[in-house]
């Protein structure tokens, strides 16, 4: 539909210029060095004609790419990924993530998102979006449909936490449980519908449920980790600055003091 649209408003630019082009090509016919003038006008239109399809292929582009999303093309599990990416570049340092990240090198597994903390530790983040769950819901026509999706949706969840878990979770490697993100608080909302799913995941997955707002807030306690870190390196190397002056003046104390009493003797 948008690619109709452009192409109609092409149309009627170039149309516009055809009209221009055959009044002054009437015009000038008539008067002394027409023929140059005329020249330089279709010059002039042509670089315009140019101009126009440049931009428009600028603009198709993306146009594209929302039309491949749009008809299935790119996954909505991508569409996530997207999401959290920007969540956590515009939190977190860049030395502190990475993203599809091989954590454990006996697996050809990536995380979606590898988080370092201050101690040193890897938090795994993997994305999830169940497109399919939530429009049943909404296309659900009475409570027995709902409560059918939202038991669909809660085996899903287990079944992807379950395989984060063992996927993602390493001994001295990474924190003793990783995030599922789901990019959507809308499915945050459906997710909250289920009773104990969260502690479920939480205890017997190892696993927390996240959505943009918490996992935005959870990424600001560890980057705060990081300052203090930061902080506390720079106090170190302050500290070990103030130690050597220390030395050199107790130094240059105990020369003055042997050369006061040589001056003195003599």
């Amino acid at each position: 539909m948008i690619n109709y649209l452009i192409f109609a408003i092409l149309f009627l630019i170039l149309g516009i210029l055809i009209f221009l082009l055959l009044g002054l090509k009437n015009k000038e016919a008539y008067e002394k060095g027409g023929k140059e003038n005329l020249e330089n006008k279709l010059n002039e239109v042509s670089n315009d004609i140019n101009e126009i399809e440049i931009a428009l292929a600028s603009v198709t582009t993306p146009i594209n790419e929302l039309n491949r999303f749009l008809g299935g093309n790119v996954t909505t599990g991508r569409l996530g990924e997207w999401n959290l990416e920007s969540i956590v570049q515009d939190i977190m340092p860049d030395s502190s993530y990475k993203f599809q990240d091989l954590i454990n090198p006996e697996s050809a597994d990536r995380v979606d998102c590898a988080i370092t903390t201050a101690e040193g530790f890897i938090v795994p983040i993997d994305s999830k979006f169940y497109a399919g769950q939530y429009q049943n819901y909404q296309s659900a026509g009475n409570d027995n449909d709902r409560k059918k999706v939202l038991r669909e949706l809660r085996t899903a969840i287990l079944r992807d936490a379950e395989d984060i878990s063992a996927k993602y979770i390493l001994q001295n490697k990474t924190t003793n449980y990783a995030i599922l993100y789901i990019a959507s608080e809308k499915l945050i909302d459906l997710v909250d519908k289920i009773p104990e799913l969260r502690q479920e995941c939480l205890t017997e997955k190892k696993t927390l449920i996240q959505g943009p707002n918490t996992l935005a807030a959870f990424l600001d306690t560890i980057r705060i980790g990081h300052h203090y870190l930061q902080l506390n390196e720079t106090a170190e190397k302050v500290a070990e600055v103030v130690r050597r002056i220390k030395t050199q003046f107790d130094s240059f104390d105990k020369s003055t003091e042997a050369v006061t009493k040589r001056l003195e003797a003599s």
